[in-house]
Parts: C-alpha cells; sequence; structure tokens
C-alpha cells in the first residue's frame, strides 16, 4: 500500500511539474496582450472548423527561449473543387512590442492534374 501511495505521489508530481513547464512556454509566447500566431488564424479562419475534410495546422518559432517570429502553416484536403488535392496557406508573424502580427500571407495548391502532382505552386489549378 505503502509503495502505491508513494508511486502515485511522484507521478502526481511529475505530471504537476510538465503543466508548469508547458504554462512558462505558453507565456513566453503569448507575451503581450495579443493572441498567439494560432490564435488569430483560427479566429480569422473560423471555416476551418467545419468546411474541409481534413485540415492540418502546425505553428512554428524560430527559438523556443524568446521567440521574435512565428509562421502557422495551415494545409487543407479533401476541398470541393476537384481539380486540387491540397491547399497551402502559410500565415507569417513578427513580434512588435510584445504583440504578434500578422505580416504575410501565402498561398499555394497542390493540383490533382499538372506535370508535378506532388509540388504545391503558386497559380491556381486549373
Amino acid at each position: 500500500m505503502l509503495r502505491l501511495l508513494s508511486t502515485s505521489i511522484l507521478c502526481l508530481g511529475l505530471i504537476t511539474t510538465g503543466c508548469a513547464t508547458t504554462k512558462k512556454l505558453a507565456s513566453k509566447v503569448n507575451i503581450g496582450s495579443s493572441d498567439t500566431p494560432l490564435q488569430q488564424v483560427l479566429k480569422e479562419r473560423p471555416d476551418l472548423r467545419k468546411d474541409s475534410a481534413t485540415v492540418e495546422i502546425r505553428q512554428f518559432f524560430n527559438s523556443v527561449e524568446s521567440p521574435t517570429a512565428a509562421q502557422v502553416k495551415v494545409t487543407e484536403t479533401g476541398l470541393k473543387d476537384d481539380s486540387v488535392r491540397s491547399m497551402r496557406t502559410i500565415y507569417s508573424f513578427k513580434l512588435v512590442d510584445g504583440d504578434w502580427k500578422k505580416i504575410d500571407t501565402e498561398k499555394s495548391y497542390q493540383c490533382m492534374r499538372s506535370k508535378n502532382t506532388k509540388a504545391f505552386q503558386k497559380a491556381k489549378c486549373s
């Protein structure tokens, strides 16, 4: 019984330590009063939650400790347009005076029928 109790306490300690580390990292990313880059993209694109068959969202930072730049890459697959296999949108952000500001948005398409069906291109599919 004592072993079970001590193991439970040890596991609980490890779990709370992990949560504290995650909170520290999150506080470094969400520095000022603005939302994180990912939160801003989700607010701008509420359609991502219901319109696409498959959505992959990835958030990247230039540094773990004190990030100053970020990208959110959204890849949508299973679109209604049968000429498009996937659509990728890359949102670029920069940390300005403690707030994340969107500085660029770049769209690219992976076509079903073209010379290269594996690569993304900036031109719309036909």
